[in-house]
Protein backbone atom coordinates (compact mmCIF):
# COMPACT_ATOMS: atom_id res chain seq x y z
CA UNK A 1 0.00 0.00 0.00
CA UNK A 2 1.27 3.31 -1.02
CA UNK A 3 2.15 5.51 1.90
CA UNK A 4 0.48 8.89 2.27
CA UNK A 5 2.18 11.92 2.66
CA UNK A 6 1.69 13.98 5.68
CA UNK A 7 -0.05 16.95 3.73
CA UNK A 8 -2.70 14.41 2.71
CA UNK A 9 -3.39 13.05 6.35
CA UNK A 10 -3.36 16.67 7.24
CA UNK A 11 -5.79 17.31 4.79
CA UNK A 12 -8.16 14.28 5.91
CA UNK A 13 -7.53 14.53 9.59
CA UNK A 14 -9.28 18.49 9.32
CA UNK A 15 -11.98 17.43 6.87
CA UNK A 16 -13.01 14.65 9.26
CA UNK A 17 -12.67 17.35 12.25
CA UNK A 18 -14.90 19.81 10.48
CA UNK A 19 -17.88 17.02 9.73
CA UNK A 20 -18.03 16.03 13.06
CA UNK A 21 -17.91 19.25 14.56
CA UNK A 22 -20.85 20.30 12.13
CA UNK A 23 -22.96 17.23 12.70
CA UNK A 24 -22.26 16.80 16.26
CA UNK A 25 -23.19 20.62 16.91
CA UNK A 26 -26.44 20.15 14.58
CA UNK A 27 -27.05 16.91 16.72
CA UNK A 28 -26.33 19.09 20.15
CA UNK A 29 -28.37 22.32 18.84
CA UNK A 30 -32.07 20.06 17.56
CA UNK A 31 -31.60 18.28 20.35
CA UNK A 32 -31.44 14.60 18.37
CA UNK A 33 -28.71 12.55 20.52
CA UNK A 34 -28.30 10.04 17.64
CA UNK A 35 -26.54 12.48 15.58
CA UNK A 36 -24.86 14.29 17.92
CA UNK A 37 -23.00 11.14 19.15
CA UNK A 38 -22.13 10.58 15.54
CA UNK A 39 -20.55 13.55 15.37
CA UNK A 40 -18.26 12.45 18.49
CA UNK A 41 -17.57 9.37 17.02
CA UNK A 42 -16.22 11.53 13.34
CA UNK A 43 -14.22 13.47 16.02
CA UNK A 44 -12.65 10.61 17.14
CA UNK A 45 -11.92 8.97 13.78
CA UNK A 46 -10.27 11.81 12.97
CA UNK A 47 -8.07 11.66 15.76
CA UNK A 48 -6.85 8.26 15.83
CA UNK A 49 -6.27 8.51 12.17
CA UNK A 50 -3.91 11.04 12.92
CA UNK A 51 -2.17 9.10 15.07
CA UNK A 52 -1.83 5.97 13.19
CA UNK A 53 -1.13 7.61 9.74
CA UNK A 54 0.35 11.23 10.54
CA UNK A 55 4.20 10.12 10.35
CA UNK A 56 6.92 10.18 8.09
CA UNK A 57 7.22 8.89 4.54
CA UNK A 58 10.73 7.53 5.47
CA UNK A 59 11.44 6.54 8.50
CA UNK A 60 7.87 6.27 10.48
CA UNK A 61 8.03 8.48 13.08
CA UNK A 62 5.48 9.77 14.45
CA UNK A 63 5.23 13.64 13.63
CA UNK A 64 2.82 15.26 16.48
CA UNK A 65 2.35 18.39 15.77
CA UNK A 66 5.30 18.85 12.90
CA UNK A 67 4.08 20.83 9.99
CA UNK A 68 7.46 21.75 8.06
CA UNK A 69 8.71 20.27 4.78
CA UNK A 70 11.27 17.80 6.06
CA UNK A 71 10.95 15.43 8.82
CA UNK A 72 12.54 16.51 12.13
CA UNK A 73 13.89 13.00 12.88
CA UNK A 74 15.43 11.90 9.80
CA UNK A 75 15.71 15.19 8.03
CA UNK A 76 14.31 14.40 4.60
CA UNK A 77 12.07 16.34 2.39
CA UNK A 78 8.48 14.85 3.10
CA UNK A 79 6.55 16.47 0.44
CA UNK A 80 8.63 15.23 -2.71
Amino acid sequence: MKKLLPTQVRRIVWSLIAVGGVVGMVGALGEIKPLMVLGVVILICGMGYHYLFYRCPYCGRFLDRSTGAFCPYCGRNMNP
